[in-house]
């Protein structure tokens, strides 16, 4: 005789799954962190608190802002539109979604 255990089912779910497209998906966004050195991106989101994303934004961290790696660590360091460089803190960076370019 086996058990077998059950997940629960989640109710929130739709019952049919055509209900969701699943073409949608174009790309994955990643933690900024996960760049490699040279690699490039465009900012998807933020996960981070109101008053860091204020922050980010000032510092020109914008949704579809183009952002490429320079260096990996503490302080993160990421180049922006190719126009300036800007140092993160490795926590603030984790919380910063990209969208890798092709």
């Amino acid at each position: 005789m086996s058990s077998m255990i059950e997940a629960p089912s989640m109710s929130s779910q739709p019952a049919e799954p055509s209900a969701q497209p699943s073409t949608q998906i174009e790309s994955k966004s990643i933690p900024m962190t996960q760049l490699m050195r040279g690699q490039t991106g465009r900012i998807d989101c933020t996960q981070a608190h109101p008053d860091e994303c204020s922050m980010l934004r000032a510092m020109g961290l914008r949704p579809d802002a183009s952002v490429q790696m320079c260096r990996l660590g503490e302080p993160c360091i990421v180049s922006l539109s190719g126009a300036c460089r800007i140092g993160l803190a490795k926590d603030i960076a984790s919380r910063v979604m990209v969208r890798i370019d092709d």
